[in-house]
């Protein structure tokens, strides 16, 4: 049955009516955000919903938005869990105060919430447990949480002393750190990844180890190279010149050919007249 104001009851409770009809049909575009209702009181409608996180140290910026504009751009006039460094819960509630905003309004309206990852506590992933890695050679350094888009420094420690740092190693969740020749090889290494304004905050890796590179030597056996002699020797070669060649042997050699080159002239004509 269709409601039908009466003609003495304010418009304002015709609206109203609309938003708390709707409440089953809101909508949200997060996986984190779950069981959206809507409920009018008075000059404003009350949503509450479930905002699921892994981690109950993680924190989000929450929205909500309407059809009334196509979902264009957020409400403004609202209140509650709402904004920025929202944490995960249950029942969470948002006041919208919709006649301020609004004005008069007849027709139907969903809500859309969203919620976007903006902090996470850090966790580094690599170096792991057991790990080693080569003084003078690339350790890729990753981690996953922090907060989105702030520069992060890196400590590396062996005990609890501080050997080294890099004042920035970015927010992509990977760096390729280049282990200093200069640093010792031992145990008991870890990376402190903290963000410089929330060094309380700060992730420890698990141990590993620091090693020296490897050198590879090739030894020739000597009886390898008592042969590689013995083949020069036994090939010639030196300045004493070439053998002589046994031509009884090798009559065709260049050596053993001998004899005279030249060209034989035909007997001359006799002379006119004759002659003695």
């Amino acid at each position: 049955m269709q409601y039908e104001p009466k003609p003495t009851e304010p418009m304002r409770k015709y609206i109203l009516y609309f938003f708390a009809f709707l409440a089953i049909t809101q909508t949200s575009n997060a996986q984190t955000v779950k069981n959206v209702q809507a409920l009018a009181q008075k000059n404003s409608v009350i949503i509450t919903y479930d905002l699921v996180a892994s981690n109950p140290d993680q924190k989000f910026e929450v929205e909500i938005r309407s059809s009334i504009n196509n979902y264009t751009t957020a409400l403004n006039e609202v209140s509650g869990d709402v904004g920025p460094d929202q944490t995960p819960g249950i029942g969470k509630t948002i006041t919208w105060a919709a006649i301020k905003e609004q004005g008069n309004f007849s027709g139907s309206v969903t809500f859309e919430i969203s919620a976007l990852l903006t902090f996470s506590p850090l966790t580094i992933t690599n170096p792991t447990t057991g790990s080693s890695a080569k003084l003078g050679k690339s350790l890729d350094v990753k981690w996953q949480g922090g907060d989105r888009g702030r520069n992060l420094k890196m400590a590396i420690l062996q005990g609890n002393n501080t050997v080294t740092e890099i004042p920035s190693v970015g927010s992509t969740g990977s760096y390729n750190w280049v282990v200093p020749k200069t640093l010792s090889k031992g145990d008991n290494y870890q990376i402190k990844l903290f963000d410089p304004t929330k060094p309380k905050t700060a992730a420890m890796s698990a141990e590993f180890q620091l090693k020296k590179t490897s050198i590879l030597i090739y030894v020739i056996p000597a009886a390898v190279l008592l042969g590689v002699g013995a083949a020069v020797l036994l090939g010639g070669g030196g300045d004493g010149g070439s053998d002589p060649v046994d031509c009884a042997t090798n009559p065709t050699h260049p050596d053993c050919v001998t004899g005279t080159i030249g060209t034989e002239l035909a007997t001359p004509p006799p002379p006119p007249g004759g002659g003695n």
